[in-house]
């Protein structure tokens, strides 16, 4: 009995996330503060601060190199003592954590305007769908938006904000993350299994092999469709076009990791657009199955930057996604509306293509019989 007692004791003094001896107290958060014991944990062990004065600020919004650092001294990665001026608190942190290939983890070199700090992208808040792809990296697979969501709420690494609902919806993944939230995360990961950091692949993961939520719940298949798109054209992914926009009306654009030496920002490629989804209001969310297809179908892709010739290949692969089988020439009719700035109407088993060039957008649209 003495030696399962002293296991346990070593076992429990070891885990990262053990209970202390010495407890934390903060004066803004009270004893029945939801993540008392989590955030009382995560200060014993180092994973995160409290302000001065006694204070823990646990609705505080989390910026995204505050997580990163978290995270870091969560799994204790090895930070490389830096002798150079530091232009930027977190460097060492985004230094060592560069190996693992995690979205929003390169600095933005662009400037939004001359009174921006080129360190915006890693001082501004983090958002829940931000956090969740983040988390999904950290288990070794790539997914991006809704689809990282519901890979992390079927590992059981997060839930819902609301109480006894476990969907995608209920996750709130446009709310910025808070203090208490984020200490919560990383004691659950660790809690559920997640060991060690690993290296997020490049390729996309297949939105296929995710395990079907409560009541069956799925992502937006349509979505799906375009992420089959995407598998062939690394460095693309599905998002959402605005946020009290449904999640049938989808925009493919550049992943957000800036590129670091040139300076070039996150760039709009291809707006996908569906039929009008209106009278289910912005409050529906996805299908409750895969064979629930009451929506209506894609009507146009629109090109923004039209001169990259990976966006009319996607732009024509979507199509063919869609059972919708353009003309041999498309590609060459495209590039002639490009060229001459004149609209061309192009049949097609089922209807016409009307392609129309104007501002700075090739607009491909649908008309069907």
């Amino acid at each position: 009995m003495k030696i399962k007692l002293m296991t346990l004791i070593t076992f429990l003094t070891l885990s990262l996330f053990s209970s202390s001896a010495t407890a934390t107290t903060f004066s803004d958060v009270p004893n029945d503060h939801w993540a008392k014991g989590t955030i009382e944990r995560a200060v014993n062990h180092g994973i995160i601060k409290g302000y001065p004065g006694n204070r823990f600020a646990p609705d505080e919004h989390v910026s995204v190199a505050a997580f990163f650092t978290m995270l870091s001294r969560a799994y204790q990665v090895q930070i490389t003592p830096n002798n150079k001026k530091l232009e930027h608190w977190a460097d060492p942190i985004y230094e060592a954590i560069e190996k693992y290939q995690y979205p929003y983890s390169k600095l933005q070199q662009k400037y939004i305007n001359r009174w921006e700090s080129k360190f915006l992208y890693r001082d501004r808040p983090i958002t829940r769908t931000e956090v969740a792809e983040i988390i999904a990296g950290a288990d070794g697979v790539n997914y991006h938006g809704d689809f990282a969501i519901h890979y992390i709420l079927s590992q059981g690494y997060a839930s819902g904000k609301l109480n006894g609902q476990t969907s995608i919806l209920s996750y709130h993944g446009k709310s910025f993350l808070t203090r208490a939230e984020a200490v919560a995360f990383i004691e659950k990961l660790k809690t559920k299994g997640l060991k060690e950091l690993r290296v997020r692949p490049q390729q996309p993961s297949d939105p296929k092999k995710l395990p079907p939520l409560p009541n069956n719940q799925f992502p937006d298949p349509k979505e799906g469709v375009l992420h089959e798109v995407l598998m062939n054209y690394p460095g693309y992914y599905v998002e959402p076009l605005h946020p009290n926009v449904n999640s049938m009306f989808r925009a493919i654009q550049r992943e957000i990791i800036p590129a670091e030496k040139n300076g070039d920002d996150a760039k709009l490629e291809l707006l996908i657009l569906f039929e009008d989804l209106t009278e289910f209001g912005d409050d529906f969310h996805g299908f409750k199955n895969e064979e629930d297809v009451r929506l209506g179908g894609l009507s146009s892709i629109v090109i923004s930057d039209f001169e990259n010739d990976n966006a009319v290949l996607i732009a024509i692969d979507t199509f063919r996604q869609f059972d919708i089988e353009p003309p041999p020439r498309f590609l060459e009719i495209i590039k002639e509306v490009m060229t001459f700035k004149q609209k061309k109407v192009v049949p097609y088993d089922g209807g016409q293509f009307i392609i129309v060039y104007q501002g700075s957008q090739l607009t491909i649209s649908l008309q069907k019989k």
